[in-house]
């Protein structure tokens, strides 16, 4: 996982680490020839501080921390991709405006999460969706639109798949699981109440959970047995969810590829005989 866009986005440092995160993001190159020191005299905080941001990132070390940094910095400036990009929708912005703005912020978000991928998580899932009688998917909101897209897709492949838009009865299949199903719960933020309350029956019922949230630690993915990761750059409080959503899509997109390939021929028979021509 991107360790640069978990430092972006994470929200749980306190403000002296906060103060290094931001002097990292804006001088990620110089800081390859830092140590741990220089980092914290010009941030304005203590090597201890520094120390305890790494490690809120699941890093052991600040060298670690520089050997991982070393890694994606070359790798950022390839896509050109601007972390601390915050585009926002204005007042006045013609059509040519928002499709450039739009367009951007969108491209953004899936190379982001391309970065935040975990192929052996993916391999996982695929294995676990072969193995399963039922995939349950979980979401509201804009998150449940992301659900009824994964349902309908697997289900052209003949997989049994289940998806219900009102969470009463989210609550009930949840509730009427087994170790048999599968279960893919889907917020972006990690936090919606309805998802956990579902994730922790789930949880009881033993049933195989994949989670897709943000990158920030969040409630939702430390109950998941599977959890995936995408990033968004939202506008205007998130401007109905749209980056987020496209990030969503794309994971989703991937499980499936990932899942014909099982079986290229009859499941691609199966798609081409489901097609309803318009």
């Amino acid at each position: 996982m991107s360790v640069l866009i978990k430092l972006r986005d994470c929200n749980s440092f306190s403000a002296a680490e906060a103060g290094v995160r931001d002097y990292i993001l804006r001088n990620s190159r110089s800081v390859l020839k830092q140590t741990i020191y220089d980092v914290a005299r010009l941030s304005f905080t203590s090597p201890a501080t520094v120390s305890r941001m790494c490690k809120r990132l699941g890093v052991s070390s600040f060298q670690e921390f520089k050997v991982r940094l070393a890694e994606e910095v070359d790798h950022y400036e390839h896509l050109s991709l601007d972390l601390l990009d915050s585009t926002t929708l204005n007042r006045d912005d013609d059509v040519s405006v928002v499709v450039e703005k739009k367009t951007n912020i969108e491209v953004a978000a899936i190379e982001e999460t391309r970065l935040l991928i975990d192929h052996s998580i993916i391999s996982r899932v695929i294995d676990l969706i072969r193995g399963s009688s039922v995939i349950d998917f979980y979401g509201v909101g804009a998150s449940n639109l992301v659900a009824m897209d994964a349902h309908s897709k697997f289900m052209r492949v003949g997989k049994c798949s289940i998806v219900f838009q009102q969470y009463d009865r989210q609550y009930v299949q949840a509730l009427n699981s087994d170790p048999n199903h599968m279960a893919v719960i889907f917020s972006y933020s990690g936090e919606t109440a309805e998802m956990i309350k579902i994730a922790g029956i789930l949880k009881r019922q033993g049933v195989p959970m994949v989670s897709i949230t943000k990158s920030d630690r969040n409630s939702l993915s430390a109950l998941a047995d599977y959890p995936l990761f995408v990033t968004a750059r939202e506008t205007l409080r998130r401007s109905g969810a749209m980056a987020s959503r496209s990030a969503m899509l794309y994971i989703v997109d991937i499980i499936y590829s990932m899942y014909l390939l099982t079986d290229y021929d009859a499941l691609t028979e199966r798609v081409s005989r489901t097609f309803i021509s318009n």
